[in-house]
C-alpha cells in the first residue's frame, strides 16, 4: 500500500565554520569603515556598514534555513523566510545517509551553504541506507550536486534521475531521510 505524502518540516543551522564566516564578515566590515571614517566622508562609511552588514545577513541566511518535504519535493527557506525553488519530487530516485567526516567535509563539498556544485561521489563505507532501500553509488568521481550543507557529519543524500543529486545537512537526519523515503514512496 501506498504512504500518504509527508509534511516534514526541518532545519538547518550554522555550523562554527559558518558562525566564523559570518563574523569575519562583520570584523572586516567594521575595521574598513573605521578606516575609511578617517579620510571618507559620512556617507562613504554608512554605505560600507550597511554593505557588510547585509553580507553577514546573506551568509547567515544561507546557513540558518527551513524546509519543508512535502508531495512537491524539498522546499529550502533561506533564513527562514526566503523559499528557494524546490527539488523536484520526480527527479529523486533514491535517498541515504552520508556520513561526511570534518576532516574530508570542504574538499568532498567545496564549501559551505546554499549553492550548486560538484561534489565528490561517497564510497559505499560513507553511505547508510534509509528503510528498506539499498545504497546507490555513483560510477563517476564528481556529479553536480545541489547542495545545502552547513556542517560536517550525517547528511542525508538525495540520488537523482538525471544528472543532478542533491545533499543537505539537517538538524534531525534521520527524520528527514525518512520524509524523503515516504515521499518518493508515496509518488509511486
Amino acid at each position: 500500500m501506498r504512504p500518504e505524502a509527508p509534511f516534514y518540516i526541518g532545519r538547518t543551522r550554522p555550523s562554527w565554520i559558518g558562525w566564523t564566516r559570518i563574523g569575519i564578515t562583520l570584523v572586516f566590515g567594521v575595521i574598513l569603515a573605521v578606516l575609511m571614517a578617517q579620510r571618507s566622508s559620512l556617507p562613504g562609511v554608512l554605505l560600507v556598514v550597511v554593505l557588510f552588514l547585509a553580507l553577514a545577513v546573506w551568509t547567515w541566511m544561507g546557513q540558518w534555513t527551513r524546509f519543508i518535504v512535502d508531495e512537491h519535493g524539498l522546499t529550502v527557506s533561506l533564513g527562514g523566510f526566503l523559499p528557494r525553488k524546490p527539488w523536484p519530487l520526480e527527479d529523486f530516485r533514491t535517498v541515504q545517509l552520508r556520513d561526511l567526516p570534518s576532516s574530508r567535509s570542504g574538499v568532498t563539498l567545496g564549501g559551505y551553504g546554499w549553492r550548486r556544485g560538484t561534489v565528490i561521489t561517497p564510497q559505499a563505507a560513507e553511505l547508510t541506507p534509509v528503510g528498506k532501500r539499498k545504497i546507490f553509488t555513483l560510477d563517476e568521481a564528481r556529479a553536480p550536486y545541489r547542495v545545502m550543507a552547513t556542517r560536517p557529519g550525517l547528511m542525508v543524500e538525495i540520488i537523482g534521475r538525471g544528472t543532478t543529486h542533491y545533499i543537505i545537512s539537517p538538524v534531525d537526519p534521520q527524520a528527514t531521510a525518512e520524509a524523503v523515503d515516504q515521499a518518493i514512496r508515496a509518488r509511486r
